[in-house]
């Protein structure tokens, strides 16, 4: 039976190979906690001498004693689940599947407990802890505490107000479901008494390792069992670190051996630390995935704290508790909750459409009904998701009725509808030579309303007028956005957008943040296409200097239309750019100067008009193999092409001939000599030259 456990656990451990690299973050998350307040580490190293689980211990203030064990402790238990309608929004049964999972474990209700090796049979530990899902919310309306919450912090970070959902600690368990964590653990608690905010007295945990079912797995399932066992006062079986394997080191716990850890399931080898006594390598405070039981003692030490009025954890089970939170007199006929989630952002173009969907929880609904106003039309207004064309301009509000027999509940979101009309179809060039902003072009400083993007009349690429920002008045982090008018790019293939550019930094720990981005949908969306180190930025311009930046001979230059990630923006027709300036980023601001000047949009000579007439189409593009050139002429045309790369290497030639009326569809690239790359396709057509960017990928 031991060789047969042993071949599991080594499945599992194949199968989550990733996961175990960092299994839980507790220890850091609390040392980062108490490297801001050290007063609080020894009142919290205090506590931990104290809650010692030795017979030979007398307890003192907050665990004076070991407390009389109560037949049941039924401890109260919401999930906030944080989600991008992704795998993370996790199903119901998934959430009550991992409830489940901890009242099987921390009952010794596992049937795998047959599988404890010899030495530890006899100390397998039944906390008595019943996790229930509470009936009542704070404020006492009817749930199912499966909550779910349309939010981008389910890319979770750990800040202090990422935790804005966390119902009283002292009433519920609260669990944060989420779909990544910065630190790459699994999940991560601070232990009771650590003296941390209310708000951050919970457990996050990766949607992954939730339960079995769905995005869980039974091998990953445990690592709620783990985290719990720290919010009821474990540590980790080698003490209060992050790093089994290390150090022989202790627990606190009597009937836990000394150990270093084990991050592997080899049960053959647990006698490390003493020769002479086996280490409790099974234990669900240890890493080695092959987790069966909690100890005696550890049972004990949870208990007391479950007991303890440390972080008010003795309210939870409590009878008034158990009252208030629905477990005793639970709460039935729930109305559904919702929240909306819009793609791909909350503005839009006018005469455009965004797709929405609605994300219910607390109860089934039985019935939705979407509403839109500023004449909004939409698509299936009594299904859960739904397309919405936006036809007029200014804010529109739409709103979301789900309701099933015990009532309803509504979300409104606010849409903002922008002239979805393109400002510059053809060549347009801006040198900032007038006293004021050019028509279209917009200033954005959410941070500093006196320092902003301006025109400088002592500099010029080429007249004697620039845009700039002067970072030498910026506190950092200011944030400063120079935004432009919008273009053509699908009627206007092989257009070109470049500028001229001049910086120079204060010195070289200054880590100023400049970027290009561009928006396909009037500013909802702003995508990064060029963001250059500051330091090569300064190189290629004005260098480092600690006098105040005035540009001469020394402007850069750069077409953002080459670089790879502009290719997204090519079959575009209303495109906006921004400029993007945040000074000194977590450093002390006040920096030097950024210069922008020369902005252009070049469009091909007659290429707008003529591509509308003759249908000109190149695909497929991006390619792997050959393309096809076409187009349609009503008259007999002299024609001749070119196809080039950027460094202007002529790879395909065709000589002028007389094409006559008719469709045309003409076979490039016949035999692949076309490397990965960017390419363009130079077209003239009686004289009018046009070109269109070919990518072979």
């Amino acid at each position: 039976m031991r060789n047969l456990f042993l071949i599991i656990s080594i499945v599992f451990l194949l199968l989550n190979n990733k996961a175990q690299v960092h299994f839980c973050n507790t220890t850091e998350m609390q040392n980062s906690w108490f490297e801001k307040h050290p007063d609080l580490k020894v009142y919290f190293d205090d506590l931990q001498r104290k809650a010692t689980v030795d017979d030979s211990v007398q307890f003192r203030s907050g665990y004076q004693e070991k407390f009389a064990a109560a037949a049941i402790y039924t401890i109260p238990v919401v999930f906030h689940i944080l989600h991008k309608g992704g795998s993370e929004n996790i199903s119901d049964a998934q959430v009550i599947d991992a409830v489940d999972i901890l009242n099987r474990d921390f009952n010794k209700l596992n049937a795998d407990t047959s599988n404890v090796v010899l030495p530890f049979k006899t100390l397998i530990g039944d906390t008595k802890f019943v996790f229930q899902l509470a009936t009542k919310d704070p404020n006492g309306i009817c749930t199912n505490s499966i909550i779910r919450h349309y939010d981008v912090n389910t890319n979770w970070i750990g800040d202090f107000s990422d935790y804005q959902y966390t119902w009283n600690p002292t009433r519920y368990l609260n669990f944060y479901v989420v779909k990544s964590i910065s630190s790459g653990a699994a999940g991560y608690t601070y232990l009771p008494g650590s003296g941390i905010p209310s708000a951050l007295d919970a457990i996050v945990i990766l949607s992954s390792y939730v339960g079995s079912i769905g995005s869980g797995n039974a091998g990953t399932s445990r690592a709620l069992t783990h985290e719990v066992g720290h919010w009821f006062n474990l540590p980790h079986v080698w003490g209060a670190t992050n790093q089994p394997g290390v150090a022989c080191g202790n627990d606190g716990v009597s009937d836990t051996p000394i150990t270093k850890g084990f991050t592997s399931c080899n049960l053959n080898n647990t006698k490390i630390c003493n020769p002479a006594i086996d280490e409790n390598i099974q234990n669900y405070m240890d890493y080695a995935y092959c987790q069966l039981m909690f100890t005696k003692g550890q049972s004990t030490r949870m208990q007391n704290s479950l007991n303890s009025p440390i972080s008010g954890r003795n309210n939870l089970s409590s009878l008034n508790n158990l009252l208030i939170t629905g477990i005793t007199n639970p709460g039935t006929n729930c109305i559904p909750n919702l929240d909306i989630s819009v793609s791909p952002s909350y503005s839009v173009c006018q005469g455009r459409y965004l797709s929405f969907n609605s994300f219910t929880y607390n109860a089934a609904p039985t019935n939705y009904f979407w509403t839109a106003n500023n004449g909004a039309v939409i698509t299936n207004p009594t299904f859960s998701a739904t397309n919405i064309l936006f036809n007029n301009t200014g804010s529109s509000t739409v709103s979301c009725l789900v309701s099933n027999i015990n009532g309803s509940s509504i979300k409104n979101v606010v849409i903002n509808v922008s002239n979805g009309i393109t400002n510059y179809n053809s060549t347009n060039s801006q040198s900032f030579e007038s006293l004021s902003l050019p028509s279209f072009w917009s200033v954005i400083n959410p941070n500093t309303p006196n320092n902003k993007w301006d025109i400088f009349s002592g500099a010029g690429s080429q007249g004697s007028k620039c845009m700039y920002i002067q970072g030498e008045l910026l506190e950092a982090n200011s944030v400063e956005i120079l935004e432009t008018p919008s273009y053509d790019f699908k009627n206007n293939q092989g257009a070109i957008f470049t500028f001229k550019y001049a910086y120079a930094r204060k010195d070289v720990n200054n880590k100023d943040l400049f970027k290009v981005q561009g928006s396909k949908d009037c500013g909802g969306i702003w995508e990064d296409i060029w963001l250059p180190n500051n330091g090569n930025l300064a190189n290629s311009s004005g260098g480092t200097t600690a006098g105040i930046y005035v540009p001469f001979f020394d402007w850069g230059f750069y077409n953002l239309t080459l670089h790879p990630n502009f290719q997204s923006f090519v079959n575009e027709d209303n495109v906006n750019f921004r400029f993007y300036f945040q000074e000194d980023v977590g450093g002390v601001g006040m920096g030097n100067r950024l210069y922008l000047d020369e902005i252009n949009y070049t469009t091909p000579v007659g290429i707008n008009e003529l591509t509308k007439s003759i249908g000109l189409k190149v695909y497929p593009n991006p390619t792997s193999d050959i393309f096809n050139l076409q187009f349609t002429l009503s008259n007999s045309t002299k024609i001749k092409y070119q196809i080039k790369s950027i460094t202007g290497f002529i790879f395909i030639e065709e000589a002028e001939q007389l094409y006559l009326e008719g469709e045309y569809k003409i076979i490039l690239n016949k035999n692949n000599s076309l490397a990965k790359g960017i390419y363009f396709l130079n077209l003239e057509m009686n004289g009018i030259k046009m070109s269109r960017k070919l990518v072979v990928n």
